[in-house]
């Protein structure tokens, strides 16, 4: 499974754009994909249609010891592209994984969980 994250601090540069793209064109090419969204202006999280909206996101998965995988990632219109939409609508989580244990790490300690579903996750931070 491949990783990567859009990251730049500063706004308006393409990260949506990019990732969102590079998702459809793997989707496109015959790789299960994963987009999360983790921007707190949940922009990739309506850049594609949702066929089946999951009941969760990315507050979820984050915040609590989620199991089901299928209460947070909603399916998009596209075939194997897959989303964790942004939904921290009070903007905790920033601070709940400041204040955790293991808040900086948490994100990376819950990727496993997808690898048997996916070849590539693209995050969008």
């Amino acid at each position: 499974m491949c990783v990567s994250a859009t990251v730049c601090s500063k706004g308006g540069v393409g990260k949506t754009t990019s990732t969102a793209n590079l998702g459809g064109l793997l989707a496109d090419a015959g790789f299960r994909v994963l987009l999360i969204d983790l921007d707190s202006q949940p922009t990739l999280s309506s850049y594609y249609e949702l066929s089946q909206p999951a009941p969760g996101g990315v507050y979820e998965l984050l915040a609590t010891d989620l199991v089901d995988l299928d209460q947070i990632i909603s399916k998009t219109a596209i075939p194997n592209l897959d989303i964790v939409v942004s939904n921290d609508y009070r903007n905790q989580l920033q601070q709940l994984l400041l204040n955790a244990p293991n808040g900086r790490f948490r994100l990376i300690g819950l990727l496993d969980r997808f690898s048997d579903r996916y070849d590539a996750i693209l995050k969008r931070i």
